[in-house]
Formats: C-alpha cells, sequence, structure tokens
C-alpha cells in the first residue's frame, strides 16, 4: 500500500527528461546548450533533495542502470508508443519508462501507462522549436495527473528542450481541462454499466447454469 502522507500545501514537483544514456551526443550534440552525458546519479540525488517529488523519463535500456540510482519507492510508469520505428537490431523500441517519485496521490483513479503517439510532422512542417525526444500533450497530462498534482502546485522542468512540457504544464494549471473527473472515470463507469453481473434468469436463458 502506498503510504505516502497526503500533503497540507503545493508541493515543488521537477520533471527531467534529459538526453537518455548513450544518446547525448547523436541526437543533441549540435546543441547550443549540449553539455555531454548527464550525470543521473548527480540528477536524481538532486532532485531527491530539493523537490517533493520528481519524475525521469528514461529509455527501456536503460532502466536496469537507473532504478538502483533511484529510491525504493519510486514507481515505474510505462508510455507506450503505437507508432514507432524499427532500429538498427531489428527491434521496435515500442515503449519509455517513466520513473515517478510522487510527492502526493493521483487525486482521480489514473492508469500507470499511457498509450500514445511522438509528435508526428509526416504531413504538416516541423516547427523551430521541436528537438528529438519532445513530449505530446497527452504525455503531459497523463504525467501531471500520475503525480498528483493539481494547479497551485509548482512544476520545475529540468531539461525544457522543445519547451512543449511548460506549455502544457500551462496549459493544464490555467485551463478549464482540470477537473475531479477524468476520461477514465467515465469510461470505467461506463464499462462498469456495460459488464455488470447478469442476473440468474439471463444466466439460464442462455442454456448455462
Amino acid at each position: 500500500l502506498d503510504d505516502r502522507p497526503e500533503p497540507e500545501c503545493a508541493v515543488k514537483f521537477a520533471y527531467a527528461d534529459p538526453p537518455y544514456i548513450g544518446q547525448a551526443k547523436r541526437h543533441y550534440g549540435e546543441h547550443p546548450d549540449y553539455g555531454g552525458e548527464v550525470d543521473h546519479a548527480e540528477l536524481i540525488e538532486r532532485m531527491t533533495s530539493e523537490f517533493d517529488g520528481w519524475a525521469l523519463s528514461a529509455s527501456m535500456k536503460s532502466l536496469r542502470e537507473i532504478l538502483p540510482l533511484c529510491p525504493d519507492d519510486v514507481f515505474v510508469l510505462s508510455w507506450v508508443k503505437p507508432i514507432a520505428p524499427p532500429m538498427g537490431d531489428k527491434r521496435i523500441y515500442s515503449w519509455e519508462p517513466v520513473i515517478l517519485s510522487p510527492g502526493a496521490r493521483p487525486t482521480v483513479p489514473t492508469r500507470t501507462h499511457l498509450v500514445a503517439s511522438p509528435p508526428q510532422f509526416t504531413f504538416r512542417d516541423t516547427p523551430d522549436t521541436h528537438v528529438i525526444g519532445e513530449k505530446p500533450v497527452a504525455f503531459c497530462e497523463w504525467l501531471f495527473q500520475a503525480a498528483g498534482l493539481t494547479p497551485d502546485d509548482e512544476f520545475v522542468d529540468l531539461f525544457p528542450g522543445s519547451g512543449a512540457v511548460g506549455r502544457a504544464w500551462k496549459s493544464w494549471r490555467d485551463g478549464p481541462t482540470v477537473s475531479t473527473e477524468s476520461g477514465l472515470d467515465r469510461w470505467l463507469a461506463g464499462s462498469a454499466a456495460k459488464w455488470s453481473r447478469p442476473s440468474l434468469s439471463e444466466v439460464q436463458s442462455a442454456g448455462y447454469e
């Protein structure tokens, strides 16, 4: 059971989406803010000491290296990407872990996985702000909810990149989408009604006793 106490005031939450281990120079070597490989041990120590909660995006391959650096009570969420290209080893890496050390429990039922495609630019121009690894709005809103964030909390994006996460936070925090009832709640309510337990007469009429 999750025995974290409910916070009495706003929490300070950090999100880190650094270059994945071994990919920094390949994908970001020509960026003006390129700083080489990220020291994940130092990053996790900083987030744990300076913030009430945090989340860290990582690659599937790096999970084995990163998890031992984390506190014992973290969760591993999964972002499943239905659109993912095959890599050189002929594998399709169609999910990415999100390590979560929440500052609070979710306020509504929230899945520990998300199915959402990364931003696609096949039929539209790629914006100047786009960087490899940019997260879609659906990912951001799922993260905010999974972390138990509220509009009163402080959210810090440690690796802004394209700025997409920061823009999504501002929109989620300030907009009408923040509510006590999520789409998942409505779906669960509808499923419960649709798949309610049949009566004895219904079972007998179907030929099962």
